[in-house]
């Protein structure tokens, strides 16, 4: 019994020692987290934070950055993309289509400048099972002026990046984001009358004057412009576009009106910048029109094949163009190949302040072209020899004396008829034959009775399908 005694009593002092030994343990694990939790509350409190939104293009400036530094490669967990504007060069197929990669889905601690500074960013799944991404950089400093340094230095070195070059922003749901950026084209190189070239860039020119701003708003006038690019197809409307924002500085925001409903129209065009073009490419396909009522309130889709759908309504656009929601310091470019598909109130005055007539190739258009591709000589990265062996293949030439070059440019206009083809169709034959002008002028006959031929045969087939539609339309 006295064994048993001391055996229990044993146990009992055991079970003391670690019920003692548990609760000094937790005392020091509650000491610790109260430590824990005073230091994470010494860090907020002493730390800045600043969030960047995924629709916003000072998210695009902060990840283009990012990925030019060397924590963003050395991250554990990343986002690969193919580098679609990386410019590498012709015949390279090693350093075609490059990955680049950028922190996600984690933290990243970097040194930037001395100071320490942190990178979160975070992809989600929208409500309709979209990705979402949230951008965080936060720096541990109480006064956030470090960061707004930072983002500035970001915007500096995406600008730099993007200098000589248009951006183009497609929209996404209702919010901008910026869709590619491509090199600037010089007006030289857009080949229209040179009356109508000459005074689009003066009326541009003077619209973004700074005293016309001013001039605006001293006589209460709503500070914007717009303009239609109308005539047949492959005339230059969309060229001239690009290069009037390239000659300008100006960014392109595209509307596609088919994918738009009225909210997401009145929200785009309140985020427009003040010096920006509105594209609307195509109006008279895109554009929405009055019903046969005449109701311009009644949203109706676009698509003239099936049921209207709930989209985009006549007034809504209109009052964007030119109402009370209308943004300031804005140009509106639009472009049809029918005007008069049109409606009267979409191209009123007011809305539409100078129409521009872009016609087929005349004499002076189809001289310029000539010359624009034959005046310039080839680049390429060939050696000398090899290059020597080329220009003697048969269908190439060396390059052209200029008196030469006149004389083969007036052979060429005598041969092509006048506002019968259009620039675009022009440009690709002499594209095709680009190493020999002389080549181009003896089959440029031959080109057009072939062209001339394939329209007729698509005229025939296009009234062929209408009467057959409208055979079945009487069923």
């Amino acid at each position: 019994m006295e064994t048993l005694h001391k055996g229990n009593a044993a146990v009992a002092s055991a079970a003391m020692l670690d019920s003692t030994e548990r609760r000094s343990r937790e005392r020091e694990g509650m000491a610790y987290g109260t430590r824990g939790e005073k230091c994470l509350r010494i860090f907020r409190q002493h730390t800045s934070k600043i969030e960047v939104p995924y629709t916003d293009e000072a998210y695009d400036m902060l990840i283009f950055w990012v990925c030019s530094q060397p924590f963003a490669r050395s991250a554990r967990t990343s986002l690969a993309r193919i580098d679609l504007k990386s410019s590498a060069e012709p015949g390279s197929h090693a350093e075609k289509k490059a990955l680049h990669y950028s922190p996600c889905n984690s933290r990243s601690y970097f040194w930037h400048k001395r100071r320490l500074f942190v990178f979160d960013r975070q992809r989600t799944l929208g409500e309709f099972g979209t990705a979402q991404e949230q951008a965080y950089i936060s720096c541990f400093r109480r006064n956030p002026a470090v960061l707004r340094d930072l983002l500035d230095e970001c915007r500096r070195y995406y600008l730099e990046s993007v200098k000589n070059k248009t951006s183009v922003f497609k929209h996404q749901g209702d919010r901008w984001k910026a869709s590619k950026t491509m090199a600037k084209r010089k007006m030289s190189t857009v080949i229209i009358n040179t009356k109508l070239k000459e005074m689009l860039l003066s009326d541009v020119a003077e619209f973004l004057d700074p005293k016309t701003r001013t001039w605006y708003s001293r006589h209460s006038l709503p500070y914007q412009r717009g303009y239609l690019l109308h005539g047949p197809p492959g005339t230059g409307k969309s060229s001239l576009c690009l290069s009037i924002a390239g000659h300008f500085d100006l960014d392109v925001y595209v509307l596609t009106m088919s994918s738009l409903n009225d909210d997401n129209l009145k929200s785009l065009f309140a985020e427009l910048p003040q010096h920006c073009i509105v594209l609307l490419e195509d109006v008279d396909a895109t554009a929405v029109h009055r019903e046969p009522n005449g109701n311009a309130n009644a949203s109706q889709s676009v698509n003239q094949n099936g049921p209207a759908a709930k989209k985009v309504s006549l007034s809504t656009l209109l009052n964007v163009l030119d109402g009370l929601a209308s943004s300031e310091g804005r140009l509106l470019i639009m472009t049809t190949n029918y005007i008069e598909r049109l409606d009267p109130a979409l191209i009123r005055p007011g809305r539409v302040d100078m129409k521009l007539e872009l016609y087929l190739a005349d004499e002076d258009m189809i001289n310029q072209l000539f010359h624009f591709v034959y005046n310039h000589p080839l680049k390429t990265n060939i050696p000398e020899d090899e290059s020597e062996r080329i220009l003697h293949q048969p269908g190439q030439e060396r390059v052209i004396e200029d008196c030469e070059l006149l004389r083969l440019g007036q052979d060429f206009v005598a041969k092509v008829p006048k506002l019968e083809f259009s620039l675009a169709e022009i440009l690709s034959f002499l594209l095709a034959n680009k190493q020999s002008p002389r080549y181009a002028i003896a089959n440029v006959v031959a080109w057009m009775e072939k062209l001339r031929e394939e329209r007729t045969n698509l005229t025939r087939t296009t009234s062929w399908a209408l009467d057959e539609n409208d055979g079945f339309r009487d069923h």
